[in-house]
């Protein structure tokens, strides 16, 4: 999972169009609706961090949403560059 949290996040740094995912070439458990949160940090320090409570979608598609958003999203940082991902750590909850 932490793969594919970083997959959603470098693809729109390095192509471009929509980063899209096949459900089935994940197991079903995978596919049921989870509510997750992305935590990014450099250095220790808070980069990102975007989530729900709340199950809107299936579980590897809240993910890799939440990735892209607590990067590209999150109104307190600016958008994570290239650079900056090289040296996030990045958490799923």
């Amino acid at each position: 999972m932490l793969q594919l949290a970083r997959d959603a996040i470098l693809h729109p740094l390095t192509s471009s169009g929509n980063f899209n995912l096949d459900l089935q070439q994940f197991p079903p458990e995978l596919q049921l609706e989870r509510a997750t949160f992305i935590t990014l940090n450099i250095d220790g320090r808070l980069r990102g961090c975007i989530g729900s409570l709340i199950a809107h979608r299936p579980l590897v598609l809240d993910i890799a949403h939440n990735a892209q958003a607590a990067a590209f999203k999150d109104p307190r940082f600016p958008a994570l560059t290239l650079e900056e991902f090289n040296q996030v750590d990045l958490h799923i909850s």
